[in-house]
């Protein structure tokens, strides 16, 4: 079948467009609206497969200076346009702590390794809370690698001179894709979802549409290309509604099928109803713009969540029209002059070079200069600071008269860093586990992000006192064994069964420690933390009783080879706000206390209840060395930052009150 334009693969760009700003938007009923994307994927393969066999058949070669100069003139303007643009709305409206936790993004960004960039930083896509205005690059990074890689494999498979060693090798790596998508769909999710690897597959098999329709031996009627695509299509339209309950994985690889007959079956037939009402003017000229679209729509999404509240529907029309505006201003006095540029045609490999390289310098300087800049935001978003309306009355008067001014020149970026000290007790020997060796009593620190942020100080504390000190710690990873953390990654996963699981039974009487130090968050404080967890054993009880019966079990275990165990009451955080952005966008630190709860939280209460069942284990309340200013807590105590976000304190301060932290310690007697 002969290539030719098709206004139908335009509109259906637009119609997937709608349909991931409705989704983006919060729409309940499209939480399948990432499937667009697949459809995305399956449309470039097809498209970019179609140009480069196209030339070939012309010129008999693919000019890859030409090629390349291409994709630079059709892609990166818009891109940075779109980036520098964010970057600079950013640095109006937003404070230097959600800037600080982007810059990584912009740049990855800029230089199209965004898909790998957010692998490594465990970036959980279909998080409640997704706040980087880039994140949606890693589907165009995605891309843009398929588009360096495709044209020399194309090249070097028609170089073997054989009539089947592209389709043969195109299917080679389709289906070493797909494999590595089973693969990683059930090992981690996330490299399943981002990964160049694991997502290609999508992407080829446009491409092996493309090749298998431009047989001479291609042959099916129009009346079955009707049928494939409205089969297609209604698929695509299942996998996108609440209807069908498939894993993100599974889910991902029959919308390739259902893109892929979607898209054949409208170029077999471009006359039946569904290529027409998608051929109409406008969805095709929306389909023209869509990459533009795209590039703004996230960012604009998030700037109006920040500042108005309205309907998930509502939002989703603002950002639609918006968007557009936006893409079709990019269009006319950007994209378009760029692309048709007479002059830019001589200058092929000058033209990649510089796109390149502009692209490498606005990431290297223009973002972290802009992003770092410590400013006030312009507008204060909903529910930034003057957090003090939950602390009334007296409470609320002596917060004012005891709060601190905030501190000049805070190094965010610093603090947000010094998360402390993972250590996973995974040698074989666990007396390697052992970061301070004293003659005083050994003291083993076990638990999860919480010990982590407490593990400078009781390391200082160890020096002071001559302790021996060891550690058994890796963020989200409880103390309790037959607890899982679905907020990890699988490998994190997986390495925290190796470090609880048999443990205390195995590897604890090695290590002989006289106390033990347990520290978790406390995950019975709401519905949400206990949400992502679950038995390790698939036993089937509500997830607060199974924190209760391994808390108990476990402590029953671990009184059999420790002399004392000391159990860390739950820790104080803002939790509903984040004060260091509250901090960064405040006049005053006393817009940022916290009030102390009234009730003992949930974990804390089973900790009491259980040291006073079982001997030999003690509880102890940190609150108090952490907040000197009780009722209410100060975010800044003597210039230290005390909180380094919603849910941990600062490392630097826990060290700094390591004297107070002590004094409650010595008084359990277990460190006699």
């Amino acid at each position: 079948m002969k290539w030719t334009y098709r206004p139908a693969l335009d509109g259906l760009r637009s119609m997937a467009a709608l349909v991931i700003i409705l989704f983006h938007a919060g729409v309940e009923w499209v939480p399948g609206g990432f499937v667009p994307l697949d459809l995305f994927f399956v449309l470039s393969g097809y498209l970019v497969t179609n140009v480069i066999l196209s030339e070939i058949d012309r010129k008999g070669k693919l000019d890859l200076g030409r090629f390349y100069a291409r994709r630079v003139r059709r892609l990166l303007p818009a891109a940075i346009l779109t980036i520098v643009g964010v970057t600079l709305i950013f640095l109006l409206l937003t404070s230097v702590v959600r800037r600080l936790e982007v810059i990584g993004d912009a740049q990855a960004a800029l230089l199209y390794y965004a898909n790998w960039h957010h692998i490594m930083q465990s970036t959980d896509y279909f998080a409640a809370e997704q706040v980087s205005p880039f994140l949606h690059f890693w589907s165009l990074s995605l891309e843009e690698q398929f588009y360096i890689f495709f044209p020399l494999l194309v090249i070097f498979l028609l170089k073997l001179k054989s009539k089947w060693a592209l389709p043969v090798g195109l299917t080679v790596v389709f289906l070493a894709s797909l494999a590595s998508q089973v693969y990683w769909g059930r090992v981690d999710e996330m490299h399943a979802y981002y990964g160049t690897d694991a997502r290609l597959y999508q992407i080829v098999a446009g491409a092996l549409l493309a090749v298998a329709m431009r047989s001479p031996r291609f042959q099916v009627s129009r009346r079955w290309g009707t049928v494939i695509a409205v089969t297609g299509f209604a698929t695509w339209v299942l996998l996108i509604g609440p209807w069908l309950d498939l894993t993100q994985s599974n889910r991902g690889i029959v919308a390739m099928v259902a893109c892929t007959m979607l898209v054949g079956g409208l170029m077999i037939n471009d006359q039946q109803l569904l290529s027409r009402a998608v051929s109409a003017r406008i969805p095709v000229y929306l389909g023209t713009i869509t990459y533009a679209i795209y590039l703004w729509h996230w960012p604009i999404t998030l700037v109006l969540q920040e500042f108005i509240a309205t309907s998930p529907e509502t939002l989703a029309v603002l950002v639609g029209v918006l968007s557009v505006a936006m893409a079709a201003a990019s269009a006319e006095l950007l994209e378009t002059p760029v692309r048709t540029s007479k002059l830019l045609d001589g200058h092929k490999w000058k033209v990649v070079v510089a796109g390149v390289g502009t692209s490498a310098l606005i990431a290297v300087f223009f973002v972290p200069w802009a992003l770092e800049k410590d400013r006030q935001p312009s507008l204060v978003a909903n529910g930034g600071a003057n957090q003090t309306t939950s602390v009334q009355g007296v409470a609320a008067e002596t917060a004012a008269a005891e709060a601190e001014d905030v501190p000049s020149g805070i190094d965010w970026a610093a603090i947000q860093a010094d998360k402390g000290a993972d250590l996973p007790c995974e040698a074989e020997d666990p007396t390697e586990c052992i970061v301070v060796e004293g003659d005083g009593p050994h003291v083993l620190l076990v638990g999860d992000s919480h010990a982590r942020m407490l593990a400078p100080m009781f390391r200082e504390i160890a020096e002071e006192q001559g302790w021996t000190f060891s550690m058994n710690v890796l963020a989200g990873c409880m103390w309790q064994p037959d607890i899982v953390n679905l907020q990890s990654p699988q490998a994190r996963i997986e390495r925290c069964e190796g470090i609880r699981v048999g443990w205390y039974d195995e590897k604890l009487p090695q290590l002989d420690p006289d106390v033990i130090v347990l520290v978790s968050q406390d995950r019975l404080a709401s519905k949400a933390k206990m949400r992502n967890l679950e038995a390790r054993d698939d036993v089937r009880e509500p997830i607060e009783r199974t924190i209760l019966r391994s808390t108990r079990e476990t402590l029953d275990t671990i009184t059999q080879h420790v002399d004392h165990v000391v159990l860390i009451e739950d820790v104080l955080t803002p939790d509903t706000f984040r004060p260091d952005e509250c901090l960064a966008t405040a006049t005053t630190a006393v817009d940022c206390v916290v009030p102390l709860p009234v009730d003992t939280p949930g974990t804390s209460a089973a900790y009491i209840t259980m040291a006073q069942v079982l001997d030999n284990v003690s509880t102890v309340n940190l609150n108090n060395a952490f907040c000197p200013s009780a009722p209410t807590c100060q975010p800044v105590v003597n210039g230290e930052v005390v909180w380094r976000d919603r849910y941990h304190v600062a490392t630097d301060f826990a060290v700094a009150r390591r004297e107070e932290v002590w004094k409650a310690l010595e008084g359990t007697g277990a460190f006699s």
